[in-house]
């Protein structure tokens, strides 16, 4: 039949959107993994805004939609936003909040005898 004709011309470009979409769940797990679960409720409208923008790929992309390829780079783009996010978050609760805290941890407040 010529849909299935028309699918057969199409398979290289199926393969790239599966593997690119394969990819970017991957991406995902690893950059949600980051959040410390201390910072989780401070990410948390971060992680839900990533989510609403995953949504379509679940709900209302298929393989013939003509904007997957906006989707795609609609969603590399919050999500590397949301790794440079974390990063920096995860950054100063290692260089100056974990750090005072050693910090003040050493030093003595009161000399018992």
């Amino acid at each position: 039949p010529e849909s299935a004709r028309m699918i057969l011309l199409q398979e290289q470009k199926f393969k790239i959107y599966y593997n690119e979409l394969q990819h970017l769940l991957r991406e995902y797990r690893r950059v949600t993994q980051l959040v410390r679960p201390i910072t989780s409720n401070l990410l948390k409208p971060h992680l839900d805004h990533l989510e609403f923008q995953l949504r379509p790929g679940m709900v209302t992309l298929t393989w013939t939609s003509m904007n997957i390829d906006v989707y795609l780079k609609s969603v590399w783009e919050s999500l590397d936003s949301l790794e440079q996010l974390i990063s920096c978050v995860n950054d100063i609760m290692e260089s100056r909040v974990d750090a005072n805290l050693r910090l003040v941890s050493r030093e003595l407040l009161a000399d018992l005898p």
